[in-house]
């Protein structure tokens, strides 16, 4: 169920349990707050039906006030601490996934809602992990595995690229790929590596899933199939990125790997 209230302080949407939305001022601000309602209402339906989820608090979802950013928002978060400035950022002060509206209507105008839905899974995978007790996990893995538990996600989902004509097979990745600059691949992964996460949660991969052993191995380079990351790399001006047979496949049937794909059973939960 949706309800409005008016939100003067934040001037932003706030998405919790209930899915209870505060549009901002102006036309293109409540578009976009429908967009990141109708987006976090499907990628609900999927947090609940994953077993691994199911028994999780669904967590608040905030688009922030135009030109507030998600650290500043956040009491005690900092850049020492994060590494890098985050479009989503899960707050551990309140538990709330803040996203970034400039960069979500960047997101939305480049993209469609599947850039918006980027985002809203990446932080929703931020948030699974942050359900679980600290990991060991080097910075680039953990973000390598919040991709891959976004791509879970929305495999959960209707959710699609808008159509384009002819198609591109890099239509699936774009918005992972251009999540972040190279300075950030140590902290964030390498641009292919991220798009492979991405597909891997979609199940477009051979890697069977998001586990920490998986992701900690992407990070590496180390996947069973070198040649799609290898395309991923390369770009669309290049012959080699052949991959479009990969992206037709919403989900492809391996060992013990449903589909859609599963989030992992992570121990030491909190």
């Amino acid at each position: 169920m949706r309800n409005q209230r008016g939100s003067a302080a934040l001037g932003a949407l706030l998405i919790t349990a209930p899915l209870l939305v505060s549009v901002a001022p102006g036309a293109a601000a409540a578009e976009l707050d429908s967009t990141v309602a109708s987006i976090a209402s499907q990628l609900r339906q999927s947090w609940k039906a994953d077993p691994a989820t199911a028994k999780l608090p669904w967590p608040a979802i905030e688009v922030l006030a135009e030109g507030q950013m998600p650290l500043s928002a956040c009491p005690g978060a900092s850049t020492a601490a994060l590494g890098v400035q985050s479009p989503a950022l899960v707050c551990a002060a309140s538990g709330k996934v803040l996203l970034d509206r400039t960069r979500l209507a960047k997101e939305a105008s480049r993209h469609g809602e599947w850039g918006v839905a980027y985002w809203v899974g990446v932080g929703l995978g931020t948030a699974i992990l942050s359900n679980r007790s600290a990991s060991l996990q080097p910075p680039a893995a953990a973000n390598l595995q919040a991709n891959c538990l976004a791509g879970v996600l929305i495999g959960g989902t209707s959710l699609q690229p808008r159509p384009q004509d002819p198609p591109k097979p890099d239509q699936f990745v774009a918005p992972a790929n251009g999540a972040y600059g190279t300075a950030m691949a140590e902290q964030m992964g390498t641009r292919s590596q991220r798009s492979y996460a991405l597909l891997t949660g979609l199940g477009m991969t051979d890697l069977a899933g998001c586990s920490d052993e998986a992701m900690a191995q992407l990070a590496k380079d180390r996947v069973p199939d070198p040649a799609l990351l290898s395309a991923l790399a390369t770009g669309t001006d290049r012959a080699a990125f052949n991959t479009m047979a990969v992206m037709n496949r919403r989900c492809r049937r391996l060992p013990n790997s449903p589909c859609p794909r599963r989030v992992p059973s992570f121990t030491g939960q909190k």
